[in-house]
């Protein structure tokens, strides 16, 4: 696969859209901020397209000179100007990953929960390491499996500076009764939702089979929300990887959540039973 490095990632992007917004909102031209910022304007243009990449301490230096040092957001750009290249294990894997990847994959490293649905396969944050090995060949034909498994486990254990990440989770039922070539790999994934189910910082909740299927439940995704801002971002999987999605699917989440999804207490007694019968074969 072609390596891809095209940039600015989404980080660097992210943070320029942060900065244009809060200059038009103070009624800057790109002259005027330049001028109040003690800087030039074409790098203030570059930073706001992501091109250049200001330290953290240059963050901070806009907002005192635009006088908003005190705001909320001052210090969410400031905060993000830290993390430009994302976390530090993806450093690792950035020659085998699409641009687009690799921007997937910082953006959830940077969310503070993430809203998680399967339909045929559990979801990668909820993943046990045997399942996902036993999947991975399947799922990326000639990978380097302790690769992926070592990409998947950091994004698992990843935390933005320590900060708790909740991880909330609805799985279709087909998802754990679907045929795998080695039967121990789901005893063991499923085991690990039990524990999952246990952790302040994880709920598990299956979709049963007799539950209604509609268009909506029909594909995988996920929505992502961040600390200090109101942004949503949803992603979608399919057979050709994870990307960015073009709509909100919040309400779609809600509507999963609230129409077909059991109860946590009730999802674990169902994963429960699928075990003992699995197990019992």
């Amino acid at each position: 696969m072609p390596i891809d490095h095209r940039e600015p990632n989404i980080n660097a992007r992210r943070l320029g859209l942060y900065l244009r917004l809060t200059r038009e909102a103070l009624r800057l031209s790109y002259e005027d901020a330049a001028a109040v910022a003690g800087c030039a304007s074409d790098w203030l243009v570059r930073v706001e397209t992501g091109f250049a990449r200001p330290a953290p301490v240059e963050v901070e230096r806009i907002m005192e000179r635009y006088r908003i040092r005190e705001a909320r957001m001052a210090d969410v750009m400031i905060d993000l100007a830290s993390r430009l290249d994302g976390p530090a294990w993806l450093a690792a894997h950035a020659d085998g990953l699409k641009a687009s990847t690799r921007d997937v994959l910082i953006m959830e490293s940077e969310a503070s929960v993430v809203h998680s649905y399967g339909v045929q396969l559990v979801p990668e944050l909820a993943r046990a390491e045997r399942y996902s090995r036993h999947l991975a060949p399947h799922l990326h034909p000639g990978c380097d499996v302790d690769l992926e498994w070592d990409l998947l486990s950091s994004r698992q254990r990843h935390r933005v500076d320590g900060r708790p990440r909740t991880l909330d989770v609805i799985i279709d039922e087909r998802a754990l009764t679907l045929p795998l070539t080695e039967p121990e790999a789901m005893v063991a994934q499923l085991h690990h939702l039990l524990d999952l189910g246990e952790s302040a910082e994880a709920t598990i909740r299956l979709v049963p089979d007799d539950a209604a299927l509609y268009e909506a439940r029909a594909y995988p995704f996920d929505v992502l929300e961040f600390p200090e801002v109101n942004d949503r971002v949803p992603l979608i999987h399919t057979i050709v990887g994870t990307d960015f999605g073009q709509a909100d699917l919040s309400g779609v989440w809600t509507f999963i959540e609230e129409r077909s999804a059991l109860p946590p207490d009730d999802s674990r007694a169902l994963i429960l039973q699928i075990l003992t019968e699995l197990t019992a074969r």
